[in-house]
């Protein structure tokens, strides 16, 4: 029961709510697939340094789409730091789940920098 309470009190010290999702995180999912970004979870892992870089390579920098199974991923490589756009869709749901993961070092585990939905673009009239 405490390893319970543990693991959720420290799943909320790691997330922050989606407001906090920088302006550059989420221009750089909808600048890489073509969709409106709606974040609703944004965690500790992002860093300004994470911003300023992702803020600085234009889209054109990102891998073209790769697919496996029911996921697409892009990758974004910048010296030994890169990033990596997972976008998955699940059956439960309507609309597919974009997630941004960050590897400090080519060995590294992935830290989520940001999650949230992908909505197709609403086309703004003529």
């Amino acid at each position: 029961m405490i390893a319970i309470l543990l693991m959720g009190a420290s799943a909320v010290a790691q997330t922050k709510p989606a407001a906090t999702t920088p302006p550059t995180v989420v221009s750089v999912v909808e600048g890489v697939t073509g969709k409106d970004f709606q974040p609703d979870t944004s965690y500790a892992a992002l860093t300004q340094e994470d911003a300023t870089l992702l803020a600085k390579e234009p889209v054109a920098n990102w891998s073209l789409a790769q697919e496996s199974g029911q996921m697409m991923y892009y990758n974004l490589v910048i010296g030994t730091r890169s990033y990596q756009l997972l976008v998955t869709r699940s059956p439960k749901s309507s609309l597919p789940t974009a997630t941004l993961l960050r590897y400090t070092t080519p060995k590294s585990k992935p830290e989520t920098i940001a999650r949230g939905s992908l909505k197709p673009k609403e086309d703004k009239g003529k």
